[in-house]
């Protein structure tokens, strides 16, 4: 369904554009066409479970340097 914003009487044009980009992202066009814009295969069991073994020891080398001051 096409999104519509119509010109209120005594509304510049820069009104017009502001509500038309708050509708749209309001609407979750912009999310979504970033979203579709790289398909990405989806992950099997494997991939998912080093995907998040490698977010953990990232996130935990973060904190140790955070605590020793090198970050």
């Amino acid at each position: 369904m096409p999104l519509v914003v119509k010109r209120r009487s005594n509304e510049n044009n820069s009104r017009v554009v502001h509500r038309f980009n708050r509708e749209i992202r309001k609407s979750g066009i912009i999310n979504e066409a970033r979203k579709r814009r790289f398909y990405q295969k989806p992950l099997n069991e494997s991939g998912k479970k080093k995907k998040a073994l490698r977010k953990k020891e990232l996130k935990e080398e973060y904190d140790r340097k955070r605590k020793l001051g090198e970050i």
